[in-house]
């Protein structure tokens, strides 16, 4: 059964065509005093990475078929959004990690680690898989898919954290172009599904740790 949407759900293209706004804004006045977390949650979308190849795309129902497919300039591949999934998106300055993208994604990583702690939740990495896993009866399972453009030192994309969306959905997508793993969520390791408590969780660490302005 479909899982009724836990707070107003938001456009992927509209925050899409926001994040390029605001990252024209920075390079225009080369303002790197002010730095953005978004955080949202889409309607169900398919989004395909510049390093994606639609065979990633597997057979649909006639219901999935309806899903939008949106070519993005962010990294990775096949990733779906929806409702009950937390996404976060930074548009921020790489100075802040000495202009190094790869101390970015262990910053965000790290991040994630410590969030899924908090809940009682194992995550792992894994080498040369950006994204973060746990392992359920001996199988990593994905919670947490990351992917990041850069752009003149400055980011875009972010985050999608999967806390009690509905997981159907990645069953007709090989996620991030992996064959061998799954996905999971928060709701299914732990039964846990306050995606509020998270979201003021996620905006009060980061945004006190970049002093971000915060767009919901």
């Amino acid at each position: 059964m479909e899982n009724k949407p836990l707070v107003f759900l938001k456009d992927y293209k509209l925050f899409w065509v926001l994040q390029k706004q605001i990252l024209d804004r920075k390079m225009k006045y080369f303002n790197k005093k002010y730095n953005f977390l978004i955080c949202a949650e889409h309607n169900h979308v398919y989004t395909i990475g510049r390093n994606s190849k639609f065979p990633n795309f597997l057979m649909f129902s006639n219901t999935y078929k309806k899903i939008p497919i949106l070519k993005v300039d962010r990294g990775g591949d096949v990733t779906y959004h929806g409702p009950g999934q937390l996404v976060c998106y930074f548009i921020l300055d790489l100075c802040l990690f000495n202009y190094d993208i790869n101390l970015l994604l262990r910053f965000l990583e790290n991040f994630i680690l410590y969030i899924l702690l908090k809940y009682q939740i194992l995550g792992f990495r894994i080498i040369n898989q950006a994204g973060i896993w746990v392992m359920v009866q001996n199988y990593f399972q994905k919670i947490c898919s990351i992917g990041l453009k850069i752009r003149h030192y400055i980011t875009m994309h972010g985050f999608s954290l999967n806390i009690k969306n509905n997981l159907n959905y990645s069953n007709y997508i090989r996620p991030c172009g992996i064959k061998k793993y799954g996905i999971t969520s928060l709701y299914t390791e732990k039964n846990f599904s306050f995606y509020i408590k998270i979201k003021s969780l996620l905006k009060n660490i980061l945004s006190s740790f970049f002093n971000f302005l915060i767009l919901i």
